[in-house]
């Protein structure tokens, strides 16, 4: 039976000796940055998975597609400069993204390719969010329209995954499958700045309390919650400038299909 797809794929039989689908899953911890990150905040990060299925298209690329769920949270609390603020969120992400794979070094294959490499990746991901309080899940920030915009902003966005990692493969045996091991670090960068609710500026006080009332005025300037004084309308409630990111560092491990080898 291998001799027959070797006359019909002749160079290509000769080498071939591994499958091209992979399934496999990620798991891992999950952390954002952002207006209320305070760099690499161990306190923040999170556990997350995923499911994902690879097809692999040369020795040197494969295509990535990948259901994760990610969860991210931030905070003013322990920075001196910003902690008056009172402002804390968390979130829940659900994504789908398509990745582009680039392996530095031919990898599985072909009969001559090595068993582990390091690889980039890039691609698109859509993503689901709606960031809440962290001591209450039911202050749903985006609902409350905290910076009073014109329109609130929808919880379905797009990002760009960027990452690096490290795989290996484990040795073939003839008709048989083989396990792919790697560990990554993936940033996604969001087109958006309010992963985190924060945004621009603080709006007018006593207009919140007097359109939507006295709870969305207070999450609004979550000092007051605290006794603090409602700072002026246009005061910076967050940086116009920065852009959101949210990342996972972590694992992932995939069994690869082998329908026949030739050699």
């Amino acid at each position: 039976m291998c001799a027959a797809f070797v006359a019909h794929f002749h160079v290509y039989g000769q080498k071939y000796f591994s499958g091209r689908n992979e399934f496999g899953v990620v798991y891992g911890v999950s952390n954002y940055y952002g207006d209320l990150s305070q760099g690499q905040n161990l306190k923040q990060f999170h556990p997350s998975y995923g499911v994902y299925q690879r097809y692999n298209l040369s020795s040197y690329f494969s295509l990535r597609n990948q259901l994760s769920y990610l969860k991210i949270s931030g905070t003013t609390e322990g920075n001196i400069n910003y902690q008056v603020q009172n402002l804390n969120f968390k979130t829940d992400i659900y994504e789908f993204a398509s990745m582009l794979s680039f392996d530095f070094h031919s990898f599985g294959t072909n009969i001559r390719n090595g068993s582990e490499t390091p690889y980039a990746v890039i691609g698109l991901s859509a993503f689901y969010f709606d960031p809440t309080r962290l001591e209450n899940s039911d202050i749903d920030l985006r609902v409350m329209n905290t910076e009073n915009r014109s329109a609130t902003y929808s919880p379905l966005q797009l990002a760009v995954p960027i990452g690096i990692g490290y795989k290996t493969m484990s040795s073939v045996r003839r008709h048989r499958g083989a396990w792919v091991f790697g560990v990554e670090a993936i940033w996604r960068k969001t087109f958006i700045d309010f992963l985190d609710d924060v945004d621009a500026v603080y709006p007018d006080y006593n207009t919140m309390k007097t359109d939507k009332g006295i709870g969305n005025a207070q999450y609004s300037q979550a000092q007051t919650l605290n006794g603090g004084k409602a700072f002026k309308a246009g005061t910076f409630r967050g940086d116009v400038h920065l852009k959101d990111w949210y990342y996972f560092y972590g694992f992932n491990l995939s069994y690869r299909f082998t329908p026949f080898i030739c050699r």
